[in-house]
């Protein structure tokens, strides 16, 4: 239904021709016994949905983790995240990062009461409504957008190739006074992260703020997002040297200077991030930008720490002067992953990085596409839950379809070779 956009186009072309080479390939694929299982002909529309209710929506999270288990192993065999490629943290691969994003798909009933009363007798009659559906805002944080549906986060990686994005996981946002968009998503990457060693970060939107990637630069990730348009510049640190001093602040989540100009006024200029650190430790990973500040009396370097906001809890220096424990950034009220990047948004690596995250709004279309007039098909969470394993399915089945059909198509002599999909 994913394919033909509606359950019951779905039934009406699956003709005995279909159904034998979909027996075939269970029997290819699970064996002979599974496939005796399967009745001769294929099944109505009544029994579809007899199944979908009694058997698929009631299995939706152990069907849920076993797709996410084999959809990591299609990764992996696809060549994405491979262990034993270089790891340029400034300028990663589109292969080795995580992409993700939740959309609202339209709910199958404009209806938000199940009963509304007759205009005319004023009887109260039952409506096709959908209890799933609830409002969500969309769009960031400038425009926002009323959308009344079911919210979905999607997570996936592709490489360069044409048509082969293999989704990754698929979960339902409940929003409201349950978990927000940025919370489920740093759930699943931090279980993808775990499944696929070669990966290594995630490209996300402004949904994510300093305490979500805080927790994915702890487990050794890249996050690489927009600044949030509320964060403002704040003070950082006043380095005193011999001959100079340098004060320092965070702006658009770097370090810059601030430098005083002849009217009397300031502005803060960026400093020159020289190269991204990461050092992994035996609990969690730290994040360095080695600056280079400019001077005239010779450039300076300078290490700061960046992406992770420390609490008392994390291992911290003492003071050479003093010898006295340093504070925290949580006990400085400083949320270092909020004003200090890994990758910042003004910079080349940045610029170079972030377009990634086009791909999610192709999951997104291609997810409106195969819906009937681009709302949902099925009414209910429990069904919805069906129908989005479904699309995920669909969409790993053509990438891994295209991945096969490519790398034969490689091994043929040049003059044999076909365009697949054009």
């Amino acid at each position: 239904m994913t394919v033909t956009r509606s359950k019951r186009s779905a039934v009406g072309i699956l003709d005995d021709k279909q159904w034998r080479s979909v027996r075939a390939s269970v029997r290819r694929h699970a064996g002979r016994r599974a496939a005796a299982l399967l009745p001769v002909t294929p099944p109505s529309r009544k029994q579809y949905e007899y199944a979908e209710l009694n058997l698929l929506a009631s299995s939706t999270e152990p069907l849920r983790e076993l797709f996410e288990q084999h959809a990591a192993q299609q990764a992996l065999y696809q060549g994405l995240f491979p262990v034993d490629s270089p790891r340029v943290w400034s300028r990663p691969e589109r292969r080795q990062l995580l992409v993700g994003d939740a959309t609202v798909p339209k709910a199958p009933s404009k209806m938000e009461q199940a009963y509304t009363p007759d205009t005319t007798t004023g009887e109260m009659r039952r409506r096709h409504f959908d209890p799933a559906a609830r409002l969500y805002y969309e769009n960031g944080e400038k425009e926002k957008r009323v959308a009344r549906g079911t919210k979905w986060f999607f997570a996936s990686a592709r490489d360069d190739g044409y048509w082969q994005r293999v989704i990754l996981a698929v979960r339902h946002v409940a929003g409201g006074e349950y978990e927000d968009e940025a919370a489920v998503a740093v759930r699943a990457f931090t279980q993808l992260s775990h499944v696929l060693p070669g990966c290594m970060g995630v490209v996300y939107d402004g949904a994510f703020r300093g305490v979500h990637r805080d927790a994915l630069a702890r487990l050794g990730l890249l996050a690489v997002n927009k600044q949030h348009g509320s964060v403002k510049p704040r003070a950082y640190e006043l380095l005193r040297f011999e001959r100079c001093r340098h004060d320092l602040w965070c702006d658009q989540g770097r370090i810059a200077e601030r430098v005083l100009l002849d009217d009397g006024t300031s502005t803060l200029v960026p400093v020159p991030v020289s190269r991204l650190e990461h050092r992994q430790g035996r609990t969690k990973s730290r994040w360095y930008h080695l600056l280079s500040i400019p001077c005239r009396h010779g450039a300076h370097s300078h290490r700061v720490p960046v992406g992770i906001t420390t609490t008392s809890d994390d291992r911290l220096g003492t003071d050479p002067d003093t010898g006295r424990r340093l504070k925290s950034d949580a006990e400085r009220d400083f949320h270092r992953a909020e004003h200090l990047q890994q990758i910042p948004e003004p910079t080349l690596a940045h610029q170079r990085v972030y377009p990634y995250r086009s791909d999610a709004e192709s999951v997104h279309n291609q997810l409106d596409k195969s819906q009937w007039n681009e709302r949902m098909i099925s009414y209910g969470l429990e069904r919805q839950n069906v129908f989005m394993l479904g699309f995920a399915l669909a969409q790993n089945a053509t990438s891994r379809r295209i991945h096969l059909e490519s790398a034969a198509d490689s091994n043929r002599p040049a003059w044999r070779r076909t365009a697949v999909l054009g």
